[in-house]
């Protein structure tokens, strides 16, 4: 970058604005079902390893 150049940051128009959101956040959306099912995989080795070879309890 030259030492006259300048970068100024200009405010999205209203077409940038309406594609991002569009877009929609699916990454995040990715990222919450993965530690939802890391969540679930979990539990579900802890009831069926620990809590079931255990029996009924009385």
């Amino acid at each position: 970058m030259e030492a006259n150049e300048t970068r100024s940051a200009r405010p999205p128009t209203e077409e940038e604005l309406e594609r991002v959101v569009a877009a929609g956040p699916h990454g995040a959306v990715a990222v919450a079902g993965v530690a939802t099912l890391i969540v679930m995989a979990i539990w579900f080795a802890f009831y069926f390893l620990v809590f079931l070879p255990r029996g009924v309890v009385h």
